[in-house]
């Protein structure tokens, strides 16, 4: 609502100047406050992203240490379980994607179409036994995901020890802690 037309350019006013309107211009505004306060009329029109620490997030992570550091095989596995289940989804996505158009290139009638049939039978087959693994996949995360649970009352006291330091910083700015300091005694803690 702010541009004008010069000719065949746009044109915004800034300020007291009238500068050329460009599309891909895009404004990135810092703060380290974790509630600003945006004006209505600007936060309808700019996408706000907070990267603070959450007490869940944070769990995660120390679970993840605390996992690496004491069975480094389960995380492997983990790693391994979600790699070959992404894998198994992008060859379903792919088998979708042939078996469309497949039908999409089809002439004739579809059901004396030898070739088609065949194909469709082919990615079936196919879809079945990816669509199997990926269920041994999830059933494999499940039993994993318990081997980690284990660990996670650590994790939660790790983030809730975090959470505690990060508040000392009221009574004295010298209280400081970094996220990253803070993992790295969670790590020699271990």
């Amino acid at each position: 609502k702010d541009l004008e037309r010069q000719g065949l350019r746009w044109m915004v006013q800034v300020g007291d100047k009238t500068v050329d309107y460009n599309e891909s211009f895009r404004l990135y505004l810092v703060t380290r406050n974790p509630y600003p306060t945006i004006p209505p009329a600007a936060a309808s029109v700019i996408s706000e992203v907070n990267f603070t620490v959450t007490r869940s997030g944070l769990e995660g992570q120390l679970l993840g240490l605390v996992i690496q550091h004491e069975q480094p095989e389960i995380e492997r596995q983990k790693s391994h379980l979600l790699q070959v289940e992404e894998d198994l989804k992008v060859q379903l996505a792919g088998l979708e994607k042939t078996l469309l158009q497949t039908l999409a290139t089809s002439t004739g009638n579809i059901l004396e179409n030898q070739q088609l049939i065949n194909s469709l039978d082919e990615t079936k087959a196919k879809g079945t036994t990816v669509k199997e693994s990926l269920e041994e996949s999830t059933t494999l995360q499940e039993s994993l995901d318990e081997q980690r649970n284990a660990y996670r009352p650590i994790a939660a006291k790790g983030s809730v020890m975090f959470f505690l330091t990060r508040d000392l910083r009221t009574l004295n700015h010298m209280y400081q802690f970094s996220l990253n300091s803070f993992t790295r005694l969670f790590k020699a803690a271990l």
